[in-house]
């Protein structure tokens, strides 16, 4: 069992006396302040009406990976319009031979407008158009109480399933994470309730998928709808009650950096390790 600890503590770059927990607190001290810089140099607008969205003050979630050098580790960070989630980033470290880091910033709009982006430096990212939402088949009405509504949401994620493809065609299923990571209720009439459920990996707990499940205002009444969104570099899959209904594959397209739409960005760029405080450079 020993054996097994100091294993897992070697891949986490942790003394053997440490727990996985008390590593991942010492990660989020030491960069959380970095990432969460990085998240406020962002300023996303939306093009139909230029209203500007607000970044939530805190990271909705956190991961980490295994690795040399305390492998990755990420925040993930949402915008929202009036109340509304309309855009999804994740900043996160990784190490590089040199014993150096760069951070990434991957993107994903959620809104159903075009998005632009203004931001220091070359990277700018604006949208070719908004995200589409879709019916979900089958679903019930959403109920009129917020808390009923949650438990409807939790209950329909469930009947989503989701798997990659690397370019080997290695399967592996992803996690559906049971709570989802950021929850909201809208001011705006057309949307009622809504939330975001993750998809995770099978080593560490980064997400590869978002999915969004909105109550949403239609000729009908209202309707819950969904969209799926992508944070991956592998050829993505998602079924609903054991039928495909999204995919995302690596194409001429669809390359590492982005896609066909814009609506997914990804970019690195170096970090200087001097930012962080000399304990965490120690540390590494």
């Amino acid at each position: 069992m020993y054996a097994t600890l100091f294993l897992c503590c070697v891949l986490f770059g942790q003394d053997p006396e440490q727990s996985p927990g008390d590593s991942l607190t010492s990660m989020n001290a030491q960069w959380r302040p970095i990432l969460d810089g990085v998240a406020a140099e962002y300023d996303l607008t939306r093009a139909t009406d230029n209203a500007r969205l607000e970044r939530q003050n805190w990271s909705v979630y956190k991961w980490a990976r295994p690795g040399s050098q305390g492998g990755n580790y990420g925040d993930i960070y949402v915008w929202t319009n009036r109340g509304n989630a309309e855009a999804i980033a994740c900043f996160w470290r990784a190490p590089v031979d040199n014993g150096k880091f760069v951070i990434y910033h991957e993107m994903h709009s959620l809104s159903p407008s075009v998005l632009k982006s203004s931001r220091p430096g070359p990277h700018q990212w604006t949208t070719k158009e908004g995200l589409q939402r879709r019916l979900v088949a089958g679903a019930p009405a959403p109920a009129s109480t917020p808390v009923v509504r949650l438990r409807q949401m939790r209950e329909m994620s469930r009947n989503f399933a989701a798997y990659s493809l690397s370019s080997r065609d290695e399967r592996t299923e992803l996690r559906l994470l049971p709570q989802p990571l950021f929850r909201y209720q809208s001011s705006n009439p057309s949307v009622v309730d809504g939330a975001l459920f993750a998809f995770v990996c099978s080593v560490g707990t980064d997400p590869e998928i978002f999915l969004l499940l909105e109550a949403s205002a239609t000729e009908n009444g209202p309707k819950w709808q969904y969209a799926l969104v992508r944070f991956s570099h592998l050829n993505l899959y998602v079924r609903y009650k054991d039928r495909d209904i999204w995919e995302a594959i690596r194409d001429e397209q669809n390359p590492l950096s982005h896609n066909a739409a814009r609506t997914y960005w990804l970019f690195s760029e170096p970090f200087d390790s001097k930012l962080l405080k000399p304990k965490a450079v120690d540390s590494q």
